[in-house]
C-alpha cells in the first residue's frame, strides 16, 4: 500500500471508478483527484516536498492540457517534486505510439487501457517495487 495516490482525469465517472477501484484493492491510503492537468501541475508546485504523492495515475486524452503536456511540464518542475512520484498512464488509447511516447518520461512506469483491471494493479505494484530499487 503506497501512502498517497493523485488522480488526473477530465471525467468525473472515471475519477469516481479509478478511485473506488484502487480503494478496493487498499492500494493507497490517501486519494486526491484533479480533472485538469493544469490544477494538477498548480497543486504539485505548491506541495511541500515531502507531501508530494508517491504515484500519479495520468489519463493522456484531456481537453486545454493533455497528459503528454502535463509530462512534459512536469518533468521541468525542480528536482524535489519529481523524485519521488511514479507515473501510471491510465488511458482509453491502446496507441503503441503513445505508450512508446509515455515512455521516453523517467517518471512514468506503467501504461494501462482503460477500464483497470485487477491484473493491471498486480502488475502495477510489481513495477512499483522495481522502481524502488
Amino acid at each position: 500500500m503506497v501512502s498517497h495516490t493523485l488522480l488526473i482525469d477530465d471525467s468525473d465517472i472515471d475519477l469516481f471508478i479509478q478511485r473506488r477501484f484502487l480503494e478496493v484493492f487498499n492500494f493507497s491510503k490517501e486519494f486526491t483527484l484533479f480533472k485538469s492537468a493544469d490544477e494538477a501541475l498548480d497543486w504539485l508546485t505548491h506541495q511541500p516536498d515531502e507531501a508530494i504523492p508517491e504515484v500519479i495515475f495520468l489519463d493522456l486524452n484531456m481537453p486545454k492540457t493533455d497528459g503528454f503536456a502535463f509530462l512534459e511540464r512536469f518533468a521541468q518542475l525542480p528536482p524535489a517534486k519529481t523524485q519521488r512520484p511514479r507515473i501510471v498512464i491510465l488511458t482509453s488509447s491502446n496507441s503503441a505510439a503513445d505508450a512508446k511516447r509515455t515512455r521516453a518520461f523517467a517518471n512514468v512506469i506503467h501504461f494501462i487501457t482503460k477500464p483497470m483491471k485487477q491484473s493491471d494493479i498486480e502488475k502495477l505494484l510489481e513495477n512499483l517495487k522495481q522502481a524502488e530499487n
